[in-house]
């Protein structure tokens, strides 16, 4: 498939280490002091490449005439800079004083796409070309305690790798770090249940570096927690020589059985290991990290998670949106998150891009298993057994990444093809498979493919779990994989064509695929590709071409996290049940009757459910739930009879609507069935647009309906249009003609009926021009983002805004596509605005409705 991970090789070699954190916006706990950096930087865009030979990295620099840019951030989500591919610099200035740079200072980039090179008062520090990973400097020499010192960063953007877009900037936190010259770099925690005793043995390995010239005698002291509590506690003495990067002790311990409690997606449960390091006179240095005790296996044609058998489903992620690019603050990573796994997502190689220690954190405390990825893809020089950036790679996001529990394995590249393409890739893959292994004995090592089916001497016989990619023939594709191979199959990407940006058009055909994987024992399971809509101008096949708006269409939910209808396709066929239904409600005796139907053994999904819940709840005759009852469901296991539930409620209150949803032991809503006990009220049409190409009749959207249609008429002549969940229906019509009076009605449906037609509104065709539909608005601390529809035919886009309703003060035009910024408006302060375009032949279309964002 196309992709999607966009990566640069380093040009010089470097540290890595897992940095723990105690500020906050970091999911780290370390003994560390933090300067943050982040902020507003002076910024500029050097298309001519000039700033270097212009020294703009002096310490001396006039930025007097250069911008400002928010450090982390994307150029490319300012207007100004939507599509800049190129150079461009970064620059602020910080004090330190004589205590701190005493002690070890270090300059952190969490991430930086792609390319960085840094200075520090005119002193080149180094370079960096991995756009999604950290790195740091040490700067102490460098650095002039008391007085102002000068960073700058020149960025570059340039490389790119297939569909996703290459955002610029400085896209993750800057910092300063300070501690003691001895101190501990990183710990790696095995932890390893025995699953017929029911104890785990840990073991923690401690990395450490010494940068003074005195050796330095050392105690650690190691304290395993589970949720406040201390469950093993030990001790190591070591002497660490005097300028020593790394030096390495380990400590064991069993864990008995008493303090075991396994890791599982629907039980995430966490440890954490803090090791502390003092000499003789005080503590020096720390660091906490968190694990997870769990064990996955490939038994043969079983996946097992802590000896169970799993079959489980997912969804590949393009880390990004359109309002704050691939930043990835914490809320998108809460909430894309949180979104599939009210879809039942459990396992998926999760990204092709390597994502930041706050995005795992996350998925180890929800629970979705994932594989970190060296993002080769296709045919690439780097696939090469001899050539060394792609094992350092692999050092390095395993070395990063060791000790969370949710990476339960290493892929070593994507879609690299058969020898034709890549002569070395069998070599590469065995070499690179045999690494992880060696690396990580307690991972599962693979090569994700979209030829295994071809050969059995392709790459992927190195690997004991199949990753296999199709976007057609999904069951014939699995079964030519299997037949070369006799491995189990994971679908590592499933899907079939782009869908569209409209959330009540875009879906996938889920089913379809599906089926034809269910019921065969060598197909564990399979992840959908893509969760969500992503920037591109990518142009593909048909089928696969990227819209005009740059949104690419592969999503269940839009680029602004909008559900789509191939979101509730996906959550049926995901559902760790086959069924949920409702067979009767008696509003008179207060009773629902439910019947839950199991998953079969080898279905897709199909695994034992423990401490699932129903949760039925109540709403009043204006839609506020009034009553919630939950009952706790025996384990299920796959294969088991229906389930029959009759649950009860007490309210006398006169009911709208009855929620009955199905929970897994976190609460997430995976299965969710609604009844509406009365049809829609009469629904109102609000606006309407009318164009030679059509008429747009716009509504507010009412809880009491779940879709709407139009009915339209003219003398004898009564027609209906499609039926829509959106807010607006267009209907475009040849048979009305420009200049005609037709009446026109808007009808709202549920599950009980049709609404009463609202009242007729007379609308004539006229030859103006349709306005962009706006399809979002999002206010965030860089402004205003607006997401509209955009044709080939477009050419310039205008917007007229203010801070009080019907008073537009203000201006903007652009020809940004797909979403556009209005900066400068203070997050709480609303705005009202409409917007319009201006057609490729000049001629303006009418203007949107009075919008309102907060």
């Amino acid at each position: 498939m196309e992709k999607r991970c966009p990566f640069k090789i380093f040009r010089f070699s470097f540290l890595i280490v897992i940095l723990c954190l105690t500020t906050v916006n970091f999911s780290y706990a370390q003994s560390n002091q933090i300067i943050t950096l982040n902020g507003e930087w002076s910024f500029k865009t050097d298309p001519y490449a000039e700033g270097e030979s212009s020294n703009w990295f002096s310490k001396d620099v006039n930025t007097a005439s250069w911008g400002t840019m928010s450090v982390p951030g994307n150029w490319d989500l300012i207007n100004e800079y939507s599509e800049y591919v190129g150079d461009a610099w970064y620059t602020r200035t910080f004090t330190v004083n004589d205590a701190i740079t005493a002690q070890q200072l270090r300059l952190v980039f969490q991430s930086v796409y792609n390319d960085a090179k840094v200075w520090v008062n005119g002193h080149l520090l180094g370079e960096h070309d991995f756009g999604f990973l950290p790195f740091h400097f040490d700067i102490n020499p460098y650095v002039n305690p008391g007085e102002e010192n000068r960073l700058t960063v020149l960025v570059n953007n340039v490389f790119k790798s297939g569909a996703m877009w290459n955002w610029g900037g400085i896209r993750r936190p800057v910092w300063l770090e300070i501690t003691p010259k001895t101190r501990i770099e990183f710990q790696h925690i095995d932890a390893v249940p025995d699953l017929i005793k029911g104890t785990a043995q840990l073991g923690v390995k401690i990395v450490s570096s010494n940068s003074s010239n005195t050796s330095k005698q050392i105690t650690f002291n190691i304290n395993i927690k589970r949720q406040g509590k201390l469950v093993a506690k030990g001790e190591v003495k070591t002497t660490i020589p005097a300028n020593t990067i790394k030096h390495i002790v380990n400590w064991s311990y069993t864990l008995p059985k008493s303090k075991v409690n396994l890791w599982h997606f629907d039980f995430p449960n966490l440890y954490e290991s803090t090791v502390s390091m003092s000499d003789s006179n005080a503590m020096l240095h720390s660091n906490s990290d968190r694990f997870g005790i769990r064990k996955l296996e490939i038994n043969g044609l079983k996946l097992l998670l802590n000896g169970e058998s799993i079959r489980p489903v997912g969804l590949n992620v393009v880390p990004e949106d359109r309002f704050t690019g691939n930043t990835l603050p914490l809320e998108r990573i809460k909430e894309d998150i949180d979104l599939m796994k009210s879809l039942g997502a459990n396992m998926a190689r999760l990204s092709h891009v390597n994502l930041p220690k706050e995005y795992i954190d996350y998925l180890d405390e929800k629970g979705i298993l994932i594989f970190e990825e060296v993002g080769l893809w296709g045919k690439d020089m780097l696939v090469d057994p001899d050539h060394p950036k792609p094992k350092a790679w692999l050092e390095q996001i395993i070395e990063n990444n060791y000790n969370h529990p949710a990476i339960v394995g290493w892929s070593v590249g994507n879609e690299l093809g058969m020898t034709s393409k890549n002569p070395k890739v069998n070599a590469y893959v065995k070499g690179a498979i045999e690494l992880a292994e060696t690396l990580d004995p307690n991972r599962i090592a693979v090569n994700v493919s979209n030829t295994a089916n071809n050969s059995p001497k392709e790459a992927t016989m190195y690997a004991d779990l199949v990753m296999l990619n199709a976007y057609q023939n999904w069951g014939k594709k699995a079964y030519g994989t299997w037949e070369n191979h006799k491995k189990p199959i994971f679908m590592s990407e499933f899907g079939k064509v782009l869908n569209s940006e409209d959330p009540s058009l875009g879906d996938v055909p889920a089913e379809e695929i599906l089926n034809q994987l269910r019921n065969k024992e060598y197909i564990l399971g399979g992840a959908l590709w893509a969760f969500n809509d992503y920037r591109s101008t990518y142009h593909g096949k048909e089928g696969w071409k990227t819209p005009e708006s740059q949104n690419r269409a592969w999503g269940i939910v839009t680029s602004f996290r909008e559900k789509k209808k191939g979101f509730y396709s996906i959550q049926k066929e995901f559902s760790p049940i086959r069924d949920l239904t409702i067979l009767n409600i008696d509003t008179k005796k207060r009773t629902a009757e439910i019947t839950i139907q199991p998953r079969e053994k080898l279905d897709i999904p199909a695994n034992i459910l423990r401490s699932y819940q129903v949760q039925m709840i109540l709403f009043d005759k204006d839609f506020n739930p009034i009553e919630i009852q939950t009952q706790t469901v025996k384990t299920i296991f796959p294969g088991d009879t229906a389930l029959d539930l009759l649950l009860k409620w007490n309210k006398k209150e006169t009911l709208s609507m009855v929620e009955v949803s199905f929970l897994d032991p976190q609460d997430y809503k995976v299965h969710t069935e609604l009844v509406k006990l009365n049809v829609p009220k009469q629904p109102k049409i609000t606006f309407v647009n009318t164009a030679n190409s059509g008429i747009r009749v716009f509504y507010d959207k009412s809880k009491d309906a779940e879709s709407y249609y139009v009915q339209y008429k003219k003398d004898s002549l009564s027609y209906s249009t499609e039926v829509t969940t959106n807010d607006f229906i267009e209907i475009e019509d040849k048979k009305i003609k420009q200049g005609e009076l037709w009446n026109y009605q808007l009808i709202a449906i549920n599950n009980k009926g049709e609404s009463v037609p609202s009242e007729v509104k007379k609308i004539i065709k006229d030859e103006d021009e349709l306005p962009p539909i706006v399809w979002n608005t999002k206010h965030t601390d860089n402004g205003v983002f607006i997401a509209f529809s955009v044709s080939p035919y477009d050419y310039l886009y205008e917007i007229v805004y203010g801070t009080s309703p019907g008073i537009y003060d203000k201006e903007l035009k652009t020809k940004v596509k797909g979403v556009l910024n209005i900066p400068n408006i203070k997050k709480g302060t609303p705005i009202y605005y409409k917007m319009r375009v201006i057609k490729q032949w000049g001629f303006a279309s009418e203007w949107t409705q009075e919008l309102k964002s907060e």
